[in-house]
């Protein structure tokens, strides 16, 4: 059907001229325009509008962020949608709502078109699985010429993204021809899925071709944080030459950011501080990156200092500048800190960020506020995510309200949020110091079986304080020899701990010569063996454990202790 060809030319370039002022002025006038195409003379005609008209109109809502009433005109005159038509509105969705783009793409069955697919690319690459990705692809090897570099590189892309890694690279071998687009979507693809020397592998190609294939601010930045990830300091250098040749060393940002990442993940904090003071744009990527290094360094009065810098120069923070900051003051005991930087975050709108919401629980919490760590998880309760309700249980457990923790872990599993597996180590933590071992191994049998986590050795040494604690020791020491991994430091010294509770000095002298061997300067299981040996009545041995630390001038920790004063949590 078409409205030019019933002589109504004249009205339809109207409408086009209309729909596209609007376009390019003032997108507020789409829903007059659509009533206008509705009652026109031609829409009297016939009950469905020329489709060119109707793409416009779709572009229209989109462009003006009303996706609900694009959606809605679009089914109002579905028979006059086209392949263009399609390809408008799955575009606009992909970001957004990239399910709902997918299942129109799959409506359009025989309407497959270039532009079709590649909107369809980008809602794959949004955060679809792989069998999505493949579907596309079924289409496009039947739609797209094998030549179109376009599509076939939101193919690569999109597969990198779904985690499809080796068909990213079939179909980018498999391309006649490739561009710089190309080659970029691959390396970043590498770098996304922390395949680090692959993603090096394929710069160095991209450099030795030259002019054939420039180099630029994405592959870059792109192989900068695979050397970030690889830990790679000497090619990562290599890279900053080869960046300052490009002028882009200070000229891009993305690629500055990059490079004093690099440098910070390293530890090179001499050439990531003259990188910072020569940069004269700096944005929140920027000092985000600078104040997490200094968390990561323990450095965490620096971290709020530059955080402080930041918002005088006139840098406004994120959700990761908040969560960090808030991060630094619970690591130095400061409510008064944390509790300006949530005055910050309320007015600023971040308290809908779950990263901050659970970096908020967790400062409350640490600086031995738990009402307040409750209240911060109680105002965001109705959208939160398994970072919040894990930082509440972990808040819980580590104040010593084990089973108030069991029990806001049971809250999270009706509410139908699946806990990870930091969740598991908090509420098995919790099991173990409050004697709940049937609980314990219920909750273990569940991570395992129903949300298929592979246990670590935190979940191991849990489960193992936890049957010490309760006198079990044979069956913490079954456990251990069916956990079909080596057992570290950290699963042995709950055996130790066990033995310690349970009496058994022959088994404490067997864990204790492993762990001697595994971290021989960890002065806590020498200390322990003292005691059994002591508790035995073995004094003899219990002074050789102790001549034995200072012979390797290895000294007992200090005891400390948190006091709360005006507001002010202080460690003596």
């Amino acid at each position: 059907m078409s409205a030019a060809s019933s002589g109504s030319v004249r009205e339809l370039t109207a409408l086009l001229s209309a729909l596209r002022r609007a376009r390019h002025s003032n997108p507020a006038h789409a829903a007059q325009l659509h009533a206008r195409l509705i009652v026109s003379a031609d829409a009297r005609r016939h009950p469905h509008p020329h489709p060119v008209l109707l793409t416009q109109l779709v572009s229209l809502y989109a462009a003006e962020g009303r996706l609900a009433d694009a959606l809605r005109a679009f089914r109002a005159h579905l028979p006059s949608a086209n392949h263009r038509t399609y390809a408008a509105l799955v575009s606009a969705l992909a970001r957004p709502r990239p399910g709902l783009a997918f299942s129109l793409f799959s409506e359009a069955a025989c309407r497959h078109s270039p532009h079709l697919v590649s909107a369809a690319l980008a809602a794959c690459a949004a955060g679809l699985p792989p069998l999505c990705a493949r579907q596309v692809h079924a289409c496009a090897a039947k739609a797209v010429h094998p030549r179109d570099v376009f599509v076939h590189t939101g193919l690569v892309d999109a597969y990198a993204k779904a985690g499809d890694m080796a068909a990213s690279r079939k179909v980018f071998d498999g391309m006649p021809t490739r561009g710089a687009a190309s080659w970029n979507a691959l390396l970043v693809g590498y770098a996304r899925n922390k395949m680090c020397i692959e993603a090096i592998e394929v710069f160095r190609e991209m450099a030795g071709k030259g002019m054939e294939v420039p180099l630029d601010q994405v592959s870059v930045s792109g192989v900068l944080s695979a050397c970030s990830w690889a830990g790679n300091v000497g090619f990562g250098r290599q890279v900053h030459a080869c960046a300052a040749k490009l002028g882009l060393e200070l000229g891009a940002i993305c690629v500055s950011n990059g490079l004093l990442d690099m440098y910070t993940r390293c530890g090179c904090s001499r050439e990531a501080l003259l990188l910072f003071d020569a940069m004269d744009c700096r944005d929140v990527i920027t000092w985000n990156v600078v104040i997490c290094a200094c968390i990561r360094e323990s450095r965490f009065r620096e971290a709020c200092m530059l955080f402080q810098s930041m918002v005088r120069d006139g840098v406004v923070p994120d959700d990761v500048s908040f969560a960090t900051a808030l991060q630094a003051s619970a690591c130095m005991l400061s409510r008064a800190l944390g509790a300006s930087i949530h005055a910050s975050v309320i007015k600023t709108g971040f308290l809908d960020s779950d990263g901050v919401a659970s970096s908020l629980i967790t400062m409350y919490s640490k600086c031995g506020s738990l009402s307040e760590a409750l209240q911060a998880f109680e105002a965001v309760i109705d959208r939160l995510c398994v970072m919040s309700w894990t930082a509440m249980i972990t808040a819980l457990q580590q104040n010593g309200h084990g089973v108030q923790a069991v029990d806001m872990f049971e809250k999270m599993l009706e509410h139908g949020i699946p806990p990870d597996h930091i969740t598991f180590v908090s509420v098995l933590s919790s099991c173990s110091h409050n004697g709940l071992v049937e609980q314990g191994r219920r909750y273990f049998s569940l991570m395992t079986q129903v949300h298929k986590i592979t246990p670590s050795t935190e979940h191991y040494a849990c489960m193992v304080d936890m049957f010490g604690r309760a006198g079990h020791l044979t069956e913490a020491k079954q456990f251990i020899d069916q956990m079909g991994v080596k057992p570290d430091a950290s699963v042995l010294g709950a055996l130790l701990s066990a033995c310690m509770n349970c009496r058994d000095l022959e088994m404490a002298e067997e864990v204790a010569k492993e762990l001697f061997v595994i971290e021989p300067g960890n002065t806590g299981n020498y200390v322990l063996l003292a005691n059994i040996y002591a508790s035995h009545g073995r004094l003899e041995e219990a002074k050789e454990v102790w001549r034995w630390m200072m012979f390797q001038d290895l000294r007992k920790e200090k005891g400390h202790s948190l006091v709360n004063s005006e507001n002010q949590t202080s460690m003596l």
